[in-house]
């Protein structure tokens, strides 16, 4: 069965001062992906270090299906690659699999069907400083999906991409979904990336009530480069656009 991510009235702040999350609460379902957009600085980030486990709430619960053990149970693509340099691209991206004692012939074959998909089989044997940032992005994303987790977080993956390359991962971050069957959390500052990728978007702000606005995203998957050129699509960022106008 299919789990759900829930967070509980969750309060952080830094040193104390201004809260930057506060008593918010919400249940990412599964099976979609949900983009939360917001202003710099408003805890995006900081939303998904908590629910990847690696930071604490001051207070509340962040919990899989009443489980509170987070670490290890959910993928996280922070905004670098961290791909580690003296590995190739295909020893960096099974690394995950290889701590938990996974060395199996079906796993390595799964690595190199998504590795097509993505358009890197051909690099697989390349080391990071060969690659271009696109390519690096590209393995890292290969890296998170092959986990063995229901639960993706993206913090801002392809932010350092030029426009051509970011529309071509989202195309076959598309196509991915339908083999992957896996919930992403995607956190972005981009109207268009939220509305291309996401089931549903938050439009978030610091302070109280974080989650100011939601909205779902009926448009089918999986999603092409043209989709953003249609009336649905263009009223979508326009009602998006005015409601980050007022967070911010």
């Amino acid at each position: 069965m299919k789990k759900n991510i829930t967070l509980e009235k969750i309060y952080y702040s830094f040193n104390n001062e201004v809260p930057i999350i506060n008593d918010l609460s919400f249940e990412f379902p599964s099976g979609q992906t949900v983009a939360i957009l917001g202003h710099s600085g408003c805890g995006k980030s900081t939303l998904l270090q908590m629910i990847s486990g690696i930071l604490k709430p001051i207070s509340g619960n962040i919990m899989i299906d009443n489980n509170k053990d987070l670490l290890g149970n959910i993928s996280y693509m922070q905004q670098n690659d961290l791909l580690f340099p003296w590995l190739t691209v295909k020893e960096n991206v099974l690394l995950p699999l290889k701590i938990l004692g996974d060395k199996s012939q079906s796993s390595y074959d799964d690595v190199i069907e998504k590795s097509k998909i993505l358009g890197i089989n051909e690099y697989i044997d390349f080391y990071p400083n060969e690659l271009s940032g696109g390519l690096k992005q590209r393995a890292a994303f290969l890296r998170t999906i092959i986990q063995r987790s229901e639960f993706i977080l993206l913090d801002e993956p392809f932010a350092s991409l030029d426009a051509i390359t970011r529309m071509e991962l989202y195309i076959w971050l598309e196509q991915l979904k339908k083999y992957i069957k896996k919930s992403i959390i995607l956190v972005t500052h981009d109207i268009d990336e939220a509305i291309f990728l996401s089931d549903k978007v938050i439009v978030m702000g610091s302070g109280e009530n974080n989650f100011r606005f939601q909205k779902d995203i009926s448009m089918p998957h999986p999603r092409g480069s043209n989709i953003n050129m249609s009336s649905q699509f263009l009223e979508i960022r326009k009602d998006l656009y005015s409601k980050l106008k007022e967070v911010k």
